[in-house]
C-alpha cells in the first residue's frame, strides 16, 4: 500500500512538471495574444507571402506584466542563426515591457540562400519564434510581425524614420557599382538624444546600447551627425541602427548641479528624480551622399599650396626689384652706415684707439637703465678710459667701427630730423626687397657743414671724431650745445632729476635706453630663438605621441564621440580621419619659414654693411626670427590637435599662440626699450606658468580655480604696469613701492602722460576680461586666456602706431601695405573663428549642432579658412613689425622718442 501511494505522488509531481508546447502558425501583419507560464510554451511559425519575403521581418512583442528575475523569453530562429530577448527588460535603468526588433535578412553578409544540404524552399521562408516563461503566474504576450518596407536607404535621397526607445531603427545601404566611398548624414528637427551605430551587413544585428559599445562605429546625436564610410571597410554595404536613449544625459551630460539654484530647489522640494523623464518619439532623416574623389583632394591641396607660394613669389619679385634703379628708390629708405672698413682692415683711427687702450673691462649694468640684470653673461666690454661711454660717442672697435660726422661744433640743423631736405637730396643706395633701408654715408648727413681739409676722415683723431670740447650730454644721451641747452633749461620741469621717481628723466629718448652695445642686444635677442627651439622640441614630440594615441583609441573603440570633428566637412586620408583640418595649417609653416628667410636676408645685409650705432632703432632679429619659428611650431601643434580634437588636447592648439602673442608684445616693447626688455628665460618662464594654469583649468576648473586665476590676472597686470611705467626700475620691494606711491600723489603731475594713458586703458580692458571670466566661469579657459593675450597685443600695436604718428614718425609705404593686408586678413579670420564648426567645451552631440558643410571647393570649412587667413594675418603683422620703423634709420637715437 505504501508503495502504491508513493507511485501516485510521483505521477502527480511528474504531471505538474510537464511542459506543454503548442505549435501555431501566424501570418505577417497579424496580432496574436498568447498566455504563457512555466508549464505552457509556444512555437510560433511566421510565414510571409511572396511580396513580404522581399523585406526582413520586424517583430513586436508586449507583455502585460512580469518580473525581470523570471522574464518571458523570446527566441527567434532563422536559417542564419538564433537570437533571444527577454520581457520585461532594463533599458538604461528604465524597465520596459515592449520591444521591437528587426531580424537579420537571409543572404546578409554575402551568404547564399540556396544550399546543397538544405534544398527545401519552405525551410527558407519566414522564421519561428519560441515563447516561454519560468514564472508560475500566467502572462499575456502580444505578438506581431511586419515586413520592414523601409529597410533600404537610397543614394542621395532623404529617408525619414520614426524611432522610439522600444523600437530601434535598422536600415541598410548597399554600394552601387563604382562607388567606393560615401558620406552618411543624419539630421533631425527635435533634440531627443539617440545613438547612431554603423555596422557591417552581417548577422546578428546589434540593437541594444550595451552591445553597440562593442561593435562598429557609433555616435550620440541630437540634431546633426555625419560619418564617411568606405567600401573597403563595409564590402557588402552597411547597416544603420538608431536607438533612442532613455534620457538626455548621454547627449547633454550630467548637468544637474550646473543650475545655480539647484541647492535651493533641493532644500524646498527635495532632490529631482531624473528617472521620471520619458523620451518621446524621434524623427530622424538619413541621407547618403558622394564623398570627394581623389581629383578633388589634389585640386584643393594644389590651390592651397599655390596661394601661399604667391607670398614667396612676391618676396622674390621685391628682391629683383631692388636691383632696378627706378624701383630701388621707392622701396628703400635712408640709413647711416658705420665707418669705412678698407679691405677688411680697420681705419687708422680705429687702429690707434685699439692700440692705445689694450686693457678692457666689463661694462657694469648701472651704466644703463638696465638695473634689473647685473649678470656678466651678456655684458659687453669697454675701454677702461670710458667707463660710461656716451651714446653719441660709441667706442670704436674692430668689430663695429664707428665714424661720426667731422665737425668741430655741429649745429642742431645737421641732424636728420632737422634737415630733411639734405636727406632727400642724397641718392639712395642698395635698397632691400622687403623695405631694407637705403644707405648713405654718415658724413653725408652733415653735407651743409664744411669739412676741414686738414682733418681727413681716415686720419682724424679720436678726439676730433667725438663731440666738441664744449659739448655736453643730457640724461637721454643727447649732445647739448649752447642753443639746445638754453631750450632744455626753458622747458625743464621744476622737479630735479633726483626728485623724480627712480631718477628718471622728464623726457625719455631712445639713446638713454640703448646704451648696451649691439653685440649684447643681438645675443639677448638670439636667445629667444634658441630657447624657442628647445621648448618646441620638448613640447611638440609628446604632443604628437599623445594625439596619435587618441586616434588609435578612436579607431579601435569605434566611438565617434572621442574626437570633436566637423563631421559634415571631415575628409579622411590614410590614417587621418580629418585630413583637411590638418592640411590647412600649411600656411603657418610656409609663411613662418618665409618670415625667417626675410629676417635672415635683412640680417645678412646688416652684416655686410653695418649701420651706425647712433642712428635708428636697434635691430632685434633673433626675436623676429623666433616669431617666424613660432608660426612653424603652431603649424605642427595645430595639426596635431586636429588629428583628434577634444578638450584634453585643446591646450596644444593654443600653447604657441600664447607664445606668439607674448613675443609680439615683447618685440614691440623692445624696439624702444632695448636695455630694459625682458630676458628670454623670464619670458618663457611666464609662458610656462600660463600653460600650467591652462592645464589646471582644463582638468579642474570651478569657482576656486576662477577665483585664483582672476586674482593672479589682476595682480600680474598691476605689477607689469608699474614695471612698464617706471621703465623697468620698479621692483616688488618696500622701497620701490614707496617711491612709486610718491609718484602718484594727488597733486603730482604724471611723469609720462602717454605711457600712463596706455596703462590705464590696458588695465581697464584686463579688468573687464577678469570680471567676465569670474562671473561666466566658462569651461573653455584656454580660449579665454588666448582672447586676453590677443586683445593686449592688438591694443599695444594700436598704441605704438598712434604714438608714432603723434611724434611725427611716418612708416614707409610698404609697412602700410603690410598693416593694411594684416587688417584685411584679420577681420574675416576672426569672423570665421567666432562662427566655429565644433565646440569641445560641450558634449559631442551638442558640438555636432555647429557642424556645417564645406564652404570652399567642397573641402574647407570655416575653421580651415581661419587657419589660412590667420596664417596670412600673422605673417603680415610680423612683417609690419619688421619694417614699420625703417623710416627712423637715418634719425639719431637722441631724437627718437620712447613710448
Amino acid at each position: 500500500m505504501f508503495v502504491l501511494v508513493c507511485l501516485l505522488l510521483c505521477v502527480c509531481a511528474r504531471a505538474q512538471d510537464q511542459i506543454i508546447v503548442e505549435v501555431i502558425r501566424l501570418q505577417y501583419e497579424q496580432t496574436q495574444t498568447l498566455v504563457v507560464n512555466r508549464s505552457v510554451e509556444y512555437v510560433v511559425e511566421f510565414v510571409p507571402t511572396e511580396q513580404q519575403m522581399v523585406w526582413p521581418a520586424r517583430i513586436t512583442a508586449h507583455v502585460s506584466a512580469g518580473d525581470v528575475a523570471r522574464p518571458v523569453l523570446l527566441t527567434a530562429r532563422q536559417r542564419s542563426g538564433a537570437t533571444t530577448w527577454q520581457l520585461p527588460y532594463y533599458h538604461e535603468q528604465r524597465l520596459l515591457y515592449e520591444l521591437t526588433r528587426t531580424l537579420c535578412p537571409d543572404g546578409a553578409g554575402g551568404d547564399q540562400i540556396d544550399s546543397e544540404h538544405c534544398d527545401d524552399n519552405d525551410a527558407l521562408r519566414g522564421f519561428t519564434l519560441h515563447v516561454g516563461s519560468t514564472c508560475a503566474t500566467p502572462v499575456e504576450v502580444a505578438l506581431r510581425t511586419d515586413p520592414a518596407r523601409d529597410f533600404v536607404i537610397q543614394y542621395n535621397i532623404d529617408s525619414s524614420f520614426v524611432i522610439t526607445k522600444t523600437a530601434p531603427l535598422v536600415a541598410l545601404y548597399r554600394w552601387p557599382e563604382k562607388q567606393d566611398r560615401a558620406r552618411l548624414i543624419v539630421s533631425a528637427e527635435d533634440e531627443v538624444c539617440a545613438t547612431i551605430s554603423v555596422q557591417n551587413y552581417t548577422c546578428p544585428i546589434v540593437q541594444s546600447i550595451d552591445a553597440m559599445e562593442m561593435i562598429g562605429l557609433r555616435m550620440t546625436v541630437e540634431k546633426s551627425g555625419a560619418v564617411q564610410l568606405s567600401r573597403s571597410s563595409y564590402p557588402y554595404g552597411f547597416l544603420v541602427v538608431a536607438v533612442v536613449r532613455a534620457d538626455q544625459r548621454p547627449c547633454r551630460g550630467d548637468d544637474t548641479n550646473d543650475d545655480p539654484d539647484w541647492l535651493i530647489e533641493t532644500a524646498l522640494w527635495g532632490e529631482r528624480d531624473e528617472s521620471q523623464y520619458v523620451a518621446t518619439n524621434k524623427t530622424v532623416t538619413f541621407t547618403v551622399k558622394a564623398a570627394l574623389s581623389r581629383g578633388q583632394y589634389v585640386l584643393a591641396a594644389c590651390v592651397t599650396i599655390a596661394i601661399f607660394l604667391l607670398f614667396y613669389v612676391a618676396f622674390g619679385a621685391l628682391v629683383l626689384a631692388r636691383r632696378w634703379e627706378p624701383l630701388s628708390r621707392r622701396i628703400g629708405s635712408l640709413a647711416v652706415l658705420a665707418p669705412d672698413v678698407i679691405d677688411g682692415q680697420p681705419s687708422q683711427a680705429d687702429a690707434s684707439v685699439s692700440a692705445a687702450s689694450p686693457t678692457r673691462r666689463r661694462r657694469d649694468s648701472t651704466a644703463t637703465f638696465d638695473s634689473s640684470d647685473n649678470s656678466d653673461t651678456d655684458s659687453d666690454e669697454e675701454p677702461t678710459d670710458s667707463p660710461t661711454a656716451s651714446p653719441t660717442t660709441p667706442a670704436p672697435t674692430t668689430e663695429t667701427p664707428v665714424t661720426t660726422p667731422v665737425a668741430t661744433n655741429p649745429p642742431a640743423s645737421s641732424t636728420p630730423a632737422a634737415s630733411p631736405e639734405v636727406i632727400r637730396s642724397t641718392p639712395p643706395v642698395n635698397s632691400t626687397s622687403e623695405g631694407s633701408p637705403e644707405v648713405i654715408r654718415s658724413d653725408a648727413l652733415n653735407a651743409t657743414t664744411p669739412v676741414s681739409p686738414e682733418v681727413p676722415i681716415s686720419s682724424a683723431s679720436p678726439t676730433q671724431l667725438s663731440t666738441s670740447p664744449q659739448a655736453t650730454t643730457d640724461s637721454n644721451g643727447r649732445v647739448l650745445n649752447e642753443t639746445n641747452v638754453q631750450e632744455a633749461v626753458a622747458n625743464a620741469r621744476p622737479l630735479s632729476e633726483v626728485d623724480r621717481p627712480f631718477g628718471l628723466p622728464a623726457e625719455l629718448r631712445l639713446a638713454a635706453l640703448a646704451r648696451r652695445r649691439a653685440r649684447v642686444l643681438r645675443a639677448r635677442s638670439d636667445r629667444y630663438l634658441h630657447t624657442l627651439y628647445t621648448v618646441a622640441v620638448f613640447y611638440a614630440l609628446p604632443v604628437v605621441q599623445f594625439v596619435a594615441a587618441f586616434q588609435m583609441v578612436m579607431n579601435v573603440s569605434g566611438s565617434l564621440d572621442i574626437c570633436y570633428y566637423n563631421f559634415l566637412c571631415a575628409h579622411p586620408a590614410g590614417a587621418l580621419a580629418d585630413f583637411n583640418h590638418v592640411f590647412s595649417n600649411l600656411g603657418y609653416l610656409l609663411l613662418g619659414a618665409l618670415l625667417m628667410i626675410q629676417v635672415r636676408a635683412r640680417r645678412q645685409r646688416r652684416v655686410k654693411k653695418p649701420r651706425h650705432e647712433e642712428y635708428g632703432i636697434p635691430a632685434h632679429y633673433g626675436l623676429l626670427s623666433a616669431l617666424g619659428a613660432g608660426m612653424m611650431v603652431v603649424a605642427l601643434l595645430s595639426a596635431s590637435y586636429h588629428v583628434c580634437p577634444n578638450g584634453l588636447n585643446f591646450q596644444f592648439d593654443v600653447a604657441f599662440m600664447y607664445v606668439l602673442a607674448v613675443l609680439s608684445m615683447v618685440k614691440i616693447y623692445q624696439a624702444r626699450h632695448p636695455d630694459v626688455n625682458a630676458r628670454a628665460h623670464a619670458t618663457f618662464g611666464v609662458l610656462a606658468v600660463l600653460i600650467a594654469i591652462v592645464v589646471w583649468g582644463v582638468l579642474g576648473g570651478g569657482a576656486l580655480f576662477w577665483g585664483a586665476a582672476t586674482v593672479l590676472h589682476v595682480f600680474s597686470v598691476l605689477l607689469l604696469s608699474l614695471r612698464i611705467y617706471y621703465v623697468g626700475q620698479f621692483r616688488l620691494e618696500k622701497q620701490s613701492l614707496f617711491v612709486a606711491a610718491r609718484g602718484f600723489q594727488p597733486r603730482s603731475r604724471p611723469l609720462y602722460a602717454a605711457r600712463l594713458v596706455l596703462l590705464l586703458i590696458a588695465n581697464a580692458v584686463n579688468w573687464v576680461f577678469a570680471i567676465y571670466g569670474l562671473f561666466m566661469q566658462a569651461a573653455d579657459f584656454a580660449s579665454h586666456l588666448l582672447n586676453v593675450l590677443l586683445a593686449n597685443t592688438l591694443l599695444y600695436m594700436l598704441f605704438y602706431l598712434t604714438m608714432k604718428l603723434m611724434h611725427g614718425e611716418r612708416p614707409r609705404w610698404y609697412a602700410w601695405c603690410y598693416l593694411g593686408g594684416a587688417v584685411a586678413a584679420w577681420v574675416p579670420a576672426l569672423y570665421f573663428f567666432m562662427s566655429g564648426s565644433t565646440d569641445w567645451s560641450a558634449t559631442p552631440a551638442q558640438s555636432r549642432h555647429k557642424n556645417h558643410e564645406c564652404m570652399i571647393m567642397d573641402f574647407y570649412d570655416s575653421h580651415d579658412l581661419w587657419h589660412m587667413l590667420s596664417a596670412a594675418a600673422l605673417y603680415l603683422s610680423f612683417a609690419a613689425m619688421l619694417t614699420w620703423d625703417d623710416g627712423l634709420s637715418a634719425v639719431r637715437r637722441t631724437d627718437i622718442a620712447v613710448f
